[in-house]
């Protein structure tokens, strides 16, 4: 090889030599960064919160009741009382009952037939007539739906009419039916697409009767209610206890739960996906590493070979004039 040669070679390795420097040094790098990418990743992964399945207990309270001979009360809350010398207890019970009550109700397209006179004669396929004020089941049903609904057409009309569907007994005032009657968009079909009516009803209804009173209440050994005694009464009743799961706001948490856990369980996946892209991306940027290393050893290798090869070509030239 001869002295230009060697040197253009020689020029070429360092280039070359030069090249995978930089660029190992650019992988470098790169891996600084995918580094800086995981332990962000892993903060992610510490940052999150394992859901915790709710408890039966967390739910789960001890209910007192006692019948008082005719029913059977609950108590709903006990508040203490301090500076009550008498009674212990400000005791809130309910019970339910059924408790005759009026109802509204709006009855889509009701088919309101009025005769020539303007008298209703239908609702639907049911038969109308004039309110009976002497019949005591009418009268009972008017004067409690009047007593619910004081400011509505019903309470202030002369004529009420009733009729009956499916058992029970329907009242509406002349002036609901006949706006109903009224409304039909096509004179043709004066049936057809009436605007909704007003009608009521009364029947008994179970009601929840709640009472809050001042009592004592008598604790066993282990501080446990054991009986009571209001103070409109000279009666004591025992308690009952038992033990009540709000099993509806149970499920509700339990939902609540499954979701979150699988919102828990989809950001891992996330994270442990993004992870393993990251390592996948390292160990390829560390082969490629490896092979620069190897590629430059090989070099510098090369490059003392024809370093040597210069030198003897440089002496070898001295000699020559010597």
């Amino acid at each position: 090889m001869g002295m230009a040669a060697s040197q253009a070679r020689y020029l070429g390795l360092t280039a070359r030599k030069t090249n995978v420097e930089y660029e190992g040094q650019q992988i470098n790098q790169a891996r600084t960064a995918l580094a800086n990418q995981s332990a962000n990743t892993f903060n992610e992964l510490l940052a999150l919160e394992v859901p915790t399945a709710p408890s039966t207990q967390d739910y789960t309270t001890l209910q007192y009741s006692y019948t008082d001979g005719t029913t059977a009360e609950t108590i709903s809350s006990m508040t203490a009382l301090t500076d009550d010398p008498e009674y212990n207890y400000l005791i809130t019970h309910y019970h339910y009952s059924d408790v005759y009550t009026g109802v509204q109700s709006k009855l889509s397209n009701p088919q309101v037939v009025l005769d020539e006179q303007g008298i209703p004669t239908y609702v639907g396929n049911c038969e109308v007539t004039a309110y009976d004020a002497d019949d005591p089941e009418q009268q009972a049903a008017y004067q409690e739906i009047c007593e619910q609904f004081p400011t509505e057409n019903f309470a202030t009309s002369d004529n009420i009419y009733t009729w009956e569907y499916q058992g029970r007994r329907y009242y509406a005032s002349l002036e609901d039916l006949t706006a109903a009657a009224n409304s039909a968009l096509d004179p043709t079909t004066p049936t057809v697409n009436q605007d909704k009516l007003t009608t009521y009803y009364a029947e008994n209804i179970e009601t929840k009767i709640e009472q809050t009173q001042r009592a004592f209440v008598d604790m066993d050994e282990s501080g446990r209610p054991q009986s009571i005694r209001f103070e409109d009464s000279t009666a004591t009743f025992a308690l009952s206890t038992e033990t009540i799961t709000d099993e509806n706001a149970y499920n509700d948490a339990m939902n609540q739960y499954n979701y979150d856990m699988q919102v828990y369980e989809k950001k891992i996946a996330d994270i442990n996906a993004k992870t393993e892209k990251i390592q996948e991306e390292d160990r390829t940027l560390e082969l490629r590493l490896r092979q620069l290393d190897t590629e430059q050893e090989a070099l510098q290798t090369e490059m003392e070979a024809v370093q040597k090869v210069i030198e003897k070509n440089i002496e070898s030239t001295f000699k020559t004039f010597e």
